[in-house]
């Protein structure tokens, strides 16, 4: 038996899907690693308003307590740092699938506007599309009727957002046809692996502000910093989820690229982004 023979059969049945998503979530967390190495500018996107808006709520004396926390969590001040914030956050998280996928800061950010269109057109249709089947499902209709309407809805919504995110990433498979089709499957695991990358990050994020609270100002400022810097790479694992759940293209008759092979995906995107640095 050979060793091409031997990959085929762990590949197949029960056991084989669980270590093959089991790989996947390896390769969620490893891509998103190597981006505070081979991308940090796209990190940058996120970490930079986040340390501006802890620098606005150190001034405001937000850490002092966990009242005066609370008191000024809804303060002016730190929500014109917080829409920049979430903003850059939204922003690094696409910045990092789209660069997995083109292999270029430099590409990464200057995105074609035949991209835009369809990102945008796909997100809008997905709205309209679902929006009727998401309404019908909350109008106190008999549990029969009201939950299919919701399956609907959240059905068109995966596809969109399997559509969406191979539009960014520039995947010409993936088309409006085999994203509400083929490609259910794929929209499933991308939502699994973005859950798993943002859970224990979000975790750490607030435990981070919690344990600013009360301490001395030089204790805050290193939590800050360090949170900041979190941010980046809790953006930089998200993204890198987008990116795994798309890329390998998990059909209902299996993976378009198994788990395991992206790191060769990896390996041409680093030597890629070495030559940019190069020639920059």
């Amino acid at each position: 038996m050979t060793d091409s023979d031997n990959t085929r059969r762990t590949d197949v049945g029960i056991l084989g899907a669980f270590r093959s998503v089991g790989r996947a979530m390896v390769e969620t967390y490893r891509h998103g690693g190597h981006m505070v190495v081979m991308a940090p500018l796209i990190l940058a996107i996120a970490v930079v308003p986040e340390f501006l808006q802890h620098i606005g709520e150190i001034h405001l004396g937000m850490f002092d307590s966990v009242d005066r926390f609370r008191a000024l969590a809804n303060d002016p001040l730190r929500w014109s740092f917080g829409y920049v914030k979430v903003a850059g956050f939204i922003i690094a998280i696409l910045a990092t699938a789209r660069f997995w996928s083109v292999g270029s800061v430099r590409r990464t950010l200057l995105v074609p506007p035949l991209v835009l269109v369809k990102v945008v057109g796909g997100l809008l249709l997905g709205y309209a599309l679902a929006l009727p089947f998401e309404w019908l499902g909350k109008q106190g209709l008999s549990i029969a009727i009201g939950i299919p309407f919701k399956i609907v809805s959240a059905v068109i919504q995966a596809g969109i957002l399997i559509y969406v995110v191979g539009a960014l990433l520039e995947d010409r498979s993936v088309t409006a046809k085999r994203a509400m089709t083929s490609l259910l499957p794929a929209a499933i695991l991308l939502c699994v692996l973005a859950a798993i990358a943002f859970a224990p990050s979000q975790l750490l994020h607030m435990v981070n502000h919690k344990l600013a609270l009360g301490q001395p100002l030089p204790i805050v400022w290193a939590l800050m910093i360090f949170d900041a810097l979190w941010v980046g790479l809790f953006a930089g694992l998200v993204g890198s989820a987008l990116f795994v759940g798309s890329r390998t293209g998990l059909t209902w008759q299996g993976w378009t690229v198994r788990p395991r092979d992206l790191g060769v995906v990896s390996k041409r995107t680093l030597d890629a982004a070495q030559f940019e640095a190069r020639t920059v």
